[in-house]
């Protein structure tokens, strides 16, 4: 791999070579992968990510501009989907895990106080994308406003707009 300068490496890439795309791969998947567990800190995740920057990078390999290194523009790619990850798909994962959690206690014998979480539930997913995410985010995870705020990369005052727009709209959707 070193034979080759990055630009000769990747216009080899762009010309469809596999063969250099393998040797890529196997030299940088490990300290990818590292790199990746380090912040999401799941194996299967961390795993899924770097092979989703590698086919990202064939398969726009015509379009895509590389300014630096083939390795910096990975790593970069590897982070930039694994902050998307922490941001967009862990909260809905882990409100996935918790409603599991919730549907093993539930039997034919359900008390009203079952039948209350459900509703909630139910009502919680009728929220907007971000509203909700706002909202499990605080209620479900324990974040701060100003957590919340630092995480998704939003003012606090968003915050307080989204979870005053989420308690208005889980007062309409529960009974009284």
């Amino acid at each position: 791999m070193n034979e080759f300068s990055d630009r000769e490496l990747f216009s080899r890439i762009k010309a469809g070579d596999k063969s250099v795309f393998k040797k890529l791969f196997e030299l940088y998947h490990v300290d990818l992968h590292r790199f990746c567990l380090s912040m999401v800190r799941m194996e299967t995740i961390s795993e899924e990510i770097v092979q989703d920057a590698f086919v990202y990078l064939w398969e726009k390999r015509d379009t895509i501009q590389i300014k630096s290194s083939i390795k910096s523009y990975l790593f970069t790619t590897v982070k930039n989907k694994s902050i998307n990850y922490i941001k967009n798909e862990l909260p809905k994962q882990q409100l996935s895990e918790n409603l599991s959690a919730a549907s093993l206690f539930i039997n034919e014998d359900k008390t009203e106080d079952d039948l209350l979480k459900i509703r909630v539930q139910k009502a919680i997913d009728q929220l907007p994308s971000k509203c909700r995410q706002i909202f499990v985010l605080s209620r479900y995870s324990g974040y701060t406003y100003k957590e919340i705020s630092e995480e998704l990369d939003i003012s606090i005052k968003t915050v307080e707009n989204q979870m005053s727009i989420a308690f208005q709209k889980l007062r309409l959707l529960l009974p009284k």
